[in-house]
């Protein structure tokens, strides 16, 4: 990964768990983020190179309001339990026309590792879960697919960045980027799921792939 110059960041989903980091560690490293949030009071962060947009990821003129000077977008939205079925294909539609309307080309959209990639290799353990994961969370896997089906449509310069089980520990050794196979771990912590956003964000691989990340 090489580090290009500082960056100009739309950040959505910026309130969140794995948001939060993303607008942190994005400032820190020098770039101007554009975080966009529904409640942004939410957001506990004041910084001369941050600006706080107030929307709703179905609104195509917000969304497209906050991407218009942007380098890259990431999107950090997920679906939670209970989420409208049509959620991450809307906020996916949305962001994609704002990006074309501003012609902006590099977009990270999170997923879970649930969301399959044809590279993929999944051990035994892997597909166990997956298959729990479809059991337990079928809505929120649904409404996932849909997202990056709708991502993988467009003709952007678009990494679908997925994340094995999510933890709030601390930062560890770094983290590991392929695809889901025998060498990926079960967890990754926010904390490097942000840093790996924001590395390709900032960055040029893994343009129209999906990898998944998980600590080392």
């Amino acid at each position: 990964y090489e580090r290009q110059n500082e960056v100009k960041i739309t950040i959505f989903g910026s309130t969140g768990g794995t948001g939060q980091h993303l607008v942190r560690k994005a400032l820190e490293r020098g770039d101007e983020v554009i975080a966009f949030a529904r409640t942004p009071s939410k957001l506990d962060i004041q910084h001369n190179n941050l600006t706080l947009i107030e929307g709703d990821a179905h609104d195509s003129e917000a969304v497209a309001f906050t991407i218009r000077d942007a380098d890259a977008v990431i999107s950090a939205i997920g679906p939670a339990p209970g989420a409208p079925e049509d959620l991450m294909q809307k906020a996916a539609e949305n962001i994609i026309s704002g990006m074309q309307k501003h012609g902006v080309k590099r977009l990270i959209w999170s997923t879970g590792a649930g969301v399959e990639a044809p590279e993929d290799e999944p051990t035994f353990m892997h597909k166990a879960i997956s298959f729990l994961l479809k059991l337990i969370s079928k809505d929120v896997l649904e409404n996932s697919l849909r997202g990056a089906e709708t991502i993988q449509n467009s003709d952007l310069d678009w990494t679908i960045a997925r994340a094995p089980m999510l933890t709030d520990e601390g930062r560890r050794q770094g983290y590991h980027a392929s695809f889901v196979g025998s060498e990926m771990g079960r967890t990754l912590s926010r904390e490097n799921y942000a840093e790996f956003m924001l590395d390709l964000a900032e960055g040029n691989s893994w343009v129209q792939q999906m990898p998944a990340a998980s600590d080392n």
